[in-house]
């Protein structure tokens, strides 16, 4: 097959932190030396703002979505505090602005704060302009489907911004991770994200909130085989994921088979690239072509995966 590779690339998946910010701890995840070190010399590079512009440019990335979550500063359980959460947001907005044409942002938001998290929903995009919100999968072993979330989405839909819903730590990582190592870790994390568009397909949020766009990540795609067997089981229910157009994933890495397994699963309409940068492996456009031939994605697919989507998504509140 002979690869098109006539897009740009968007990135929905980069992170980022604000220059003085400190590492979060992941109590009772066991890491080996070189394994720790990896992850130091990983947090360096979140507050390189520079140094990821200049990466940006080298591997061919158009523009990237920056997001800074909240389990990244308050870690899944207990209070957050509001005005740190905005000083984050006005970063975003400002490194948005310094930056313009590489990067947006998403405003961090806990959406498992009411009312206080839809007001600030409502701050960064229309005060800050920022371009969506990201919000954890879970806090406090609640989920996005839950009602104290519903502010937070809703203010979303309103303004016609997208909500990246975005993995964290399982309450039971410690025992991933002491059996299984980090991949059973982040096994973990991939499973809170699942449960996390479970909770929002059971909730009828989706039905509710017409203009309500979420994106979810690689991670957490077991739940869509869950998600249609379930349909198989109960066939008088309608189709859990096809009845709910507005649901994403992100291929979070460019591995040929996962993106098969997303573009089969939702339609090649339905799938952004994100790197989760800097944890995963360095996206480049060589490698992002190599993987879209090899995914067997013809020139249309690969345009929308590659920029297309995350093009639409960004342009529904202008609209």
């Amino acid at each position: 097959m002979s690869t098109n590779s006539d897009w740009d690339i968007i990135d929905f998946h980069t992170h980022i932190r604000p220059p003085g910010s400190e590492p979060l701890s992941l109590p009772g995840v066991q890491f080996s030396d070189s394994e720790r070190a990896a992850q130091q010399s990983r947090f360096r590079r979140l507050v390189d703002v520079d140094g990821l512009v200049r990466e940006s440019e080298e591997n061919g990335i158009r523009l990237r979505i920056l997001s800074a979550t909240i389990e990244g500063f308050f870690g899944t359980t207990g209070p957050t505090d509001i005005d740190r959460i905005r000083r984050v947001n006005d970063f975003l907005a400002e490194t948005q602005r310094a930056h313009a044409g590489k990067f947006l942002g998403l405003a961090t938001i806990d959406a498992f704060s009411g009312e206080v998290g839809a007001r600030e929903v409502e701050r960064a995009v229309l005060e800050l302009n920022l371009a969506g919100i990201v919000i954890d999968s879970s806090r406090d072993q609640r989920y996005p489907g839950d009602a104290v979330a519903r502010p937070a989405l809703e203010a979303a839909a309103a303004l016609k911004v997208p909500v990246f819903i975005h993995p964290v730590g399982a309450p039971c990582s410690e025992q991933l991770s002491r059996n299984g190592g980090v991949p059973a870790y982040a096994l973990g994390r991939g499973f809170v994200n699942g449960l996390a568009l479970l909770s929002v397909l059971r909730s009828g949020v989706m039905e509710e909130l017409p203009d309500l766009h979420v994106i979810f990540t690689a991670l957490g795609s077991g739940a869509l085989w869950v998600a249609a067997e379930e349909t198989a089981a109960f066939p008088r229910e309608k189709d859990l994921i096809g009845a709910r157009p507005n649901i994403y994933f992100d291929i979070m890495g460019f591995h040929p088979a996962t993106i098969r397994y997303l573009v089969d699963f939702l339609g090649a309409g339905r799938v952004v690239t994100g790197s989760d940068w800097p944890i995963c492996r360095p996206l480049s456009r060589t490698a992002l072509a190599a993987a879209f031939e090899s995914a067997g994605l013809n020139p249309e697919q690969q345009q929308l995966v590659a920029e297309g989507n995350v093009r639409r998504l960004l342009s529904l509140r202008a609209a």
